[in-house]
């Protein structure tokens, strides 16, 4: 009788009332009718029962069928349990409950966020210094500032002295974690955690200086367990998805698997879960979304969350660890994840198309995916500009006919089956006026031939100095937005036209991961023509919204798409996903001021755009 352990035992004696069948120890049966009949009369009766009354009528009951089984332990212990309740028939004082009684927190109902003051902040300081060490804290000037911007993003700080850590925290593993920020809830010090620092959003940007602190996973670097049977593995928030793919490589354990995701090099796979980035993998194995098993992470107040096991399959409540993926640091702080692997593929082989357009090209890769039948590991489009920013970069061993192009990359067991489909996507190709194709016979010209999608963000970056009025002032817009794959082609073919229209033409690079619709572009401008080329980015983002799409499809929101996530979810979608801020970060400490507003007064949208007009007065 295990069950009548632990609160009210009354629900399982009624089960045995219920199923005779099962009432072995009912031998008394005059006992145990009269007594249902005696219970069944209080049940109905009109009068209201004081609180206690119920369960001691109904406890008296299991007691004599339970007595009448012989149970006379129980039923002492029924007779005590019933006299403590008969005791309590008062009821409890109503008292307001501390749970929200809205679904939703609207911007204009939010308290102003209160933050460390120099006192609270300097006693938060010496705890940290207790909790790690000395040696992995520094406020050394230039590596504070490092940590708050990001090589590759166009959001700067606005304030750059101001709007930085005023302390980078070097964490050895998940229980410091927590003691950092029992204390940082404590003494209310907003904290952003820093792994990568390949932002391109503006995630990094300390906005509520000049007390605050940077956790930075350098430490948080080992790869905890592998299990390859089970095709997945227990990483460190500060492992990259390169170390992970050389671990793999170089163990005989794991030389036949790889990871799925590859974004752009440096990225780190906390700060992958944290944006729910992707990388030209993504049409065949699938964003940081799918390849995440499960989290640890560490919640505000220091509590430590796992946020499920790691079968593939799991019905165990709310997905939590996809509450976790893409909340850029907002939620929680990320120390450990169990990501899928993939079986690596035993042949490759790469395929290059030009086009005469970009519409060409785009349309191509619209009736491979939906109704060739084959599905490729990787299918990529990149413009004409980019290919001759490749080829005057030299870095690749070909120079690439300077067209509108697509890049394949097809798996199978043998060569006979990669050429096949090779043979089918040339035949779609031509049905769409294909100028070009090429395709590899060995690894060394995959290396090569794929070099020309590799070498895009770079070569970029590169040609800026070359094209620009000013050499000595090259800026670079990276924005990325996504839409339904059959509104892939027009809206590549018209933001192109215009871009064209509005002076960019020879300024820009499309890359494009066009198999899951996702599309970048690249836009080179001096810091002069800031005005403008927001201005550009604003249709570009309009377009796709129009176009059911999402103005960031793998780079995040951070502070430099804010202004997009309500046209684009609407007010209610955006108020409740501050609620579940509000709900895990009641003091708003974690990377506060990212991918939604958590204060009235802030302005930090028009301290952005001010920063730049204060730089360049004739910038906008």
């Amino acid at each position: 009788m295990s069950y009548l352990r632990g609160g009210f035992p009354g629900f399982r004696c009624l089960a045995i009332v219920k199923n005779p069948g099962r009432a072995r120890f009912a031998r008394n049966n005059k006992n145990l009718h009269s007594s249902l009949k005696l219970y069944q009369q209080k049940s109905n009766s009109t009068e209201t029962p004081k609180i206690g009354s119920n369960l001691s009528t109904f406890t008296t009951f299991a007691a004599v069928v339970i007595g009448a089984a012989g149970g006379n332990l129980i039923l002492d212990l029924l007779r005590e349990k019933s006299a403590k309740s008969d005791q309590k028939e008062e009821k409890p004082a109503v008292t307001e409950s501390s749970i929200p009684d809205r679904s939703t927190t609207p911007l204009d109902t939010v308290s102003l966020p209160v933050y460390a003051d120099e006192k609270a902040y300097n006693e938060a300081v010496e705890k940290f210094k207790q909790i790690v060490g000395t040696e992995n804290v520094t406020s050394d000037d230039t590596v504070t500032k490092s940590h708050a911007d990001s090589f590759f993003s166009t959001h700067h700080p606005p304030e750059p002295e101001v709007q930085k850590p005023s302390l980078v925290i070097y964490p050895q593993n998940t229980e410091q974690v927590s003691q950092i920020l029992k204390v940082a809830h404590e003494y209310r010090v907003p904290v952003v955690a820093n792994s990568g620092l390949t932002s391109l959003e503006g995630h990094n940007m300390h906005t509520r200086g000049p007390y605050s602190v940077s956790l930075a996973f350098g430490n948080l670097n080992d790869v905890i367990k592998l299990n390859a049977d089970d095709l997945d593995v227990t990483v460190q928030a500060g492992v990259g998805w390169q170390e992970l793919d050389e671990f793999l490589t170089s163990s005989d354990e794991g030389k036949h698997l790889m990871f799925g995701p590859d974004p752009g090099m440096g990225a780190t796979i906390a700060g992958m879960v944290g944006t729910s980035a992707s990388g030209t993998n993504a049409y065949r194995y699938g964003t940081m979304k799918e390849n995440v098993i499960n989290l640890t992470v560490v919640l505000a107040d220091g509590t430590i969350v796992k946020t499920r096991q790691r079968p593939r399959k799991s019905s165990a409540g709310y997905d939590l660890t996809r509450l976790f993926i893409g909340s850029e640091g907002t939620l929680g702080i990320i120390t450990e994840i169990t990501v899928k692997l993939h079986p690596r593929p035993a042949k490759e082989l790469v395929g290059i198309a030009a086009f005469p357009t970009i519409k060409d090209a785009a349309s191509t890769a619209q009736t491979i995916i939906s109704k060739s039948g084959i599905q490729p590991n990787a299918i990529e489009l990149i413009n004409e500009t980019t290919v001759s920013f490749v080829n005057e970069s030299g870095v690749c061993e070909k120079k690439f006919l300077e067209k509108p192009s697509l890049l394949l990359k097809v798996g199978g067991h043998n060569d006979n089956v990669i050429n096949e489909q090779l043979e089918l996507i040339e035949k779609i190709s031509k049905d769409n006026h294909v100028v070009k194709f090429e395709k590899s016979s060995s690894p060394e010209e995959n290396e090569v031939l794929w070099g020309a999608r590799r070498a895009g963000l770079w070569s970029t970056f590169d040609y800026g100095s070359k094209v620009l009025d000013d050499k000595n002032d090259v800026q670079i817009w990276t924005t990325d937005f996504a839409v339904p794959i059959s509104k892939m082609a027009q809206l590549i073919d018209e933001t192109n036209d215009d871009l064209i229209k509005l002076g960019f033409k020879d300024r820009f690079s499309v890359l494009g991961h066009v198999g899951d619709g996702n599309c970048h572009f690249l836009l080179l401008y001096n810091s002069k023509d800031y005005g403008k080329t927001k201005a550009v980015v604003d249709r570009m983002v309009g377009r796709a919204l129009e176009l059911e799409g999402t103005a960031t499809g793998e780079h995040g929101v951070g502070v430099g798409k804010r202004a997009y996530l309500e046209p684009e979810l609407g007010v209610n979608a955006v108020d409740l996903m501050r609620h579940v801020k509000y709900a895990l970060d009641p003091r708003a400490i974690l990377n506060p001021d990212k991918v939604f507003k958590i204060d009235p007064n802030d302005n930090l949208d028009v301290l952005l755009h001010l920063g730049h007009v204060l730089e360049n007065p004739k910038c906008c």
